[in-house]
């Protein structure tokens, strides 16, 4: 059951990293016409998108959490980076913007990496809090 709830819950870092972005970048949108100050903060704050940012990040706090508990941060923090391919592809796909063959090959570059970090090496040293009070 524990290697479903890893997997569970790696999935879920960039889905909701993922939906985070998109709800800011539609926040943006509701306030693209206004100018800083009280009525744009009025308008971002009352947007319902920026509530949904807020969850998703409360969401992700909670996984990244439960993520540190199972294993070291090492092995962890790497595996975050998987989230720029799916917010890159999420860009393209949703807001139509341009992906350039450049950004492919950096976000191709970048997988690798990460499955050369956040993959290889001994995970027999899971990560333990009790580790760190000696």
């Amino acid at each position: 059951m524990k290697n479903k709830t890893s997997c569970l819950l790696w999935i879920c870092l960039p889905v909701f990293n993922t939906l985070n972005q998109v709800a800011m970048k539609m926040t943006a949108g509701v306030v693209a016409n206004d100018t800083f100050g009280g009525e744009w903060f009025i308008d971002a704050a009352t947007s319902p998108y920026i509530w949904m940012s807020f969850a998703c990040e409360i969401i992700n706090f909670a996984v990244w959490m439960a993520i540190l508990k199972r294993h070291n941060v090492s092995e962890a923090f790497p595996l975050t980076a998987g989230s720029y391919a799916t917010l890159m592809f999420t860009s393209w796909l949703f807001f139509h913007e341009a992906m350039q063959l450049q950004q492919v090959a950096g976000i191709t570059l970048i997988m690798v990496g990460i499955a050369l970090l956040g993959f290889g090496g001994d995970r027999a040293s899971a990560a333990s809090p009790d580790r760190l009070k000696s």
